[in-house]
């Protein structure tokens, strides 16, 4: 069973920007990274996850059943879509560098799903760097950088269908230009953590799996 705990700021859930209508369907696709993410945090001993994705509720009872983890959820997204709504984007750096409250080295995995995706450069320096931190030896990321430039009008939750098995439920969010990472700027942004896993998808996405040793 999981430990499960919600931060963050509840109360400024984001307001629709994009019509239903304009959402494309939900889709289930297969995952190779996802599950040497689980493979490796079954090696633990009650793993601590944290999840910066929206919550799942399905999502926390896989965990909680697979792994027997306290998972915490802190949805980065609703973050991101507030400081888009505002127009404070530029100010994401700094605000990442605060949001997070994990100690240092006190986290065995981390779900970014597609968050990067959404950031500029400074942003997902400041939060690689955050991530990087928080977690212990041992540990594992699991996150999607997109390989190639797009206009992003929609997040997408992740719920988890299997193992080896991921739907995709979009929402709307305010459009923003993807700035696409190249690899060796992701690797320097996630260091000390190396890259363990790196799978091109058919969707032009990179499934990664970073571990610190």
């Amino acid at each position: 069973m999981a430990w499960f705990k919600r931060s963050g700021r509840q109360d400024e859930a984001a307001a629709p920007v994009v019509a239903r209508a304009a959402l494309p369907p939900e889709a289930v696709a297969p995952t190779r990274a996802f599950p040497k993410f689980l493979s490796a945090l079954s090696q633990r001993d009650a793993p601590v996850i944290v999840d910066f994705g929206p919550v799942i509720g399905s999502n926390v009872s896989f965990f909680g059943e697979r792994l027997g983890c306290k998972i915490f959820v802190e949805d980065l997204f609703s973050d991101v879509e507030r400081h888009a709504r505002e127009q404070k984007r530029a100010e994401l750096p700094e605000f990442f560098a605060t949001r997070l409250r994990q100690e240092e080295q006190s986290v065995d995995g981390v779900l970014c799903w597609d968050l990067f995706d959404f950031l500029d450069r400074a942003a997902a320096v400041t939060l690689a760097g955050r991530i990087a931190k928080m977690v212990r030896p041992g540990g594992a990321v699991f996150g999607y950088f997109g390989a190639a430039a797009a206009d992003l009008t929609h997040y997408s939750k992740f719920v988890i269908q299997s193992e080896s098995e991921l739907r995709t439920r979009p929402y709307p969010a305010t459009p923003v230009k993807r700035q696409v990472l190249q690899n060796r700027d992701i690797i320097k942004m996630f260091d000390p953590l190396t890259v363990a896993e790196s799978f091109l998808l058919k969707s032009n996405t990179r499934e990664t799996l970073f571990r610190r040793l």
